[in-house]
């Protein structure tokens, strides 16, 4: 055999562009455009020319690297780092999920996150196995070409990767991942979506407007539910979405959302289309649907605002990392004290803006709308919003604290404060609010 091999070459190829990425990125991503197809060769080359196994009964089947590398985990030398033992742990701890290929693919991912990529192929060199999995016109059957990609693969261990590991579901199929949405929803009862499974992947149907699920924007049909509450989302678990997402009462819900298109293009993930069809989605009409809705949401930021309540923003204060209710009487008044400069800085902690505008009270949280020009102006969940209420011998003016993210996550507070001419309108909003809070907020 010649001691040069086109993947041998292919795979120099891409750790020098590697190398070229990393001066400039600090670390090589999921993005990098030379990932997939280098991952794609290493798996060939652990595929290539494997030694049959035997069983007990005498047939003989085709071995697969996952199973010997696997394998070499257990076995006690120097050589097998904690990395790599860690590395195939994880990989071997969706049973459910991957099979023997995805395994594999897994595998390699977290060896290249953990720069244990080089550990199998170093034991079966220094160990003198090459023979025992490999045929001798391999390239890891051979005692050069095993060394030269011993060679390669340590070089990839002085590069840092940082590859998401939790995106798996389709690595049984290609290597080029979907992209893939990771939310925390306040606490509900319903997600306000169906899905149709198809290969054991949930397929969303239909997204109900206002809806918790909503609440971003960014779910579509024809996207997958992938996880719940840290459960996969299969065949296995159909007819139990409701139970799961009831298993943390009173928590914020966690979803895992793998994309049929990608962002940045609009264009549709390869492997999700089949999956579309099978449930009767046309792709066409969903890749439609997706070109169309950047569109669509400058459409919905100027829709109509006769369902808000007439009032006037007076502006925000920044109130630090204290988000409780006895901060209002206090923002309120450092807001609309008379001693204060009305031009702003830019390290100003309040701003006054004095603003026509519609307060919206939804299901999820409240909305204000700009009263001329119909611009979305401010938008919080009740997750995100720690106190509302009143200020003392001053009843037309009203407010609420909002934090930077959800409540128990927030480091920087806001107050928001309001002006409205009809006190009981002020009172209907604050219990509006409040219900609000009962709806959906967890105890912090």
């Amino acid at each position: 055999m010649s001691v040069s091999d086109p993947l041998i070459k292919d795979i120099k190829g891409y750790i020098i562009k590697f190398l070229e990425d990393i001066k400039e990125l600090n670390c090589i991503s999921d993005e990098n455009p030379n990932l997939a197809v280098f991952c794609e060769n290493v798996e060939k080359i652990f595929n290539y020319g494997l030694v049959s196994s035997h069983n007990t009964f005498g047939f003989t089947k085709p071995n697969d690297p996952w199973t010997w590398l696997e394998k070499i985990s257990n076995v006690r030398d120097d050589i097998i780092s904690f990395g790599y033992i860690n590395s195939v742990e994880n990989a071997k701890r969706y049973q459910s999920i991957l099979s023997n290929v995805g395994k594999l693919r897994l595998l390699i991912r977290n060896c290249l996150n953990r720069k244990s990529l080089h550990v199998p192929v170093e034991y079966l060199v220094k160990q003198n196995k090459c023979r025992v999995f490999y045929k001798e016109n391999s390239i890891l059957g051979d005692e050069i070409l095993s060394e030269i990609f011993l060679s390669l693969l340590l070089q990839c261990s002085n590069l840092i990767f940082k590859l998401d590991l939790t995106n798996i579901s389709f690595l049984n199929k290609s290597w080029i991942l979907p992209e893939v949405l990771k939310l925390e929803l306040v606490p509900c009862k319903s997600l306000g979506m169906s899905v149709s499974f198809a290969d054991d992947k949930a397929i969303i149907m239909d997204v109900k407007p206002n809806s918790v699920i909503s609440e971003n924007g960014k779910i579509e049909v024809g996207d997958i539910l992938d996880n719940l509450n840290g459960i996969h989302i299969c065949g296995v678990t159909k007819g139990k979405l409701n139970s799961i997402l009831k298993s943390n009462k009173g928590q914020p819900v966690t979803v895992m959302i793998i994309k049929a298109k990608y962002s940045n293009t609009n264009e549709l993930y390869q492997p999700i289309i089949s999956l579309l069809k099978q449930v009767q989605l046309d792709p066409v009409e969903v890749k439609t649907t997706y070109d169309l809705k950047d569109g669509e949401d400058q459409v919905n930021k100027k829709r109509s605002t006769s369902a808000g309540f007439k009032a006037t923003y007076l502006g925000c204060v920044n109130i630090g990392k204290v988000g409780d209710v006895r901060q209002i009487d206090k923002a309120v008044r450092m807001l609309l004290s008379p001693y204060r400069n009305n031009m702003q800085s830019a390290n100003s902690k309040h701003k006054l803006l004095k603003k026509a505008i519609h307060f919206e009270v939804g299901e999820i949280g409240v909305k204000v709308v700009d009263s001329q020009s119909s611009e979305i102006v401010l938008k919080h969940s009740y997750m995100e919003i720690s106190s509302c209420g009143s200020v003392s011998n001053m009843p037309h003016y009203f407010a609420y604290i909002a934090g930077n993210e959800y409540c128990n996550q927030a480091t920087d507070f806001t107050c928001h404060v309001f002006y409205i001419k009809n006190t009981e309108l002020a009172c209907t909003i604050l219990q509006s609010i409040g219900q609000g809070f009962q709806r959906t907020h967890f105890a912090v």
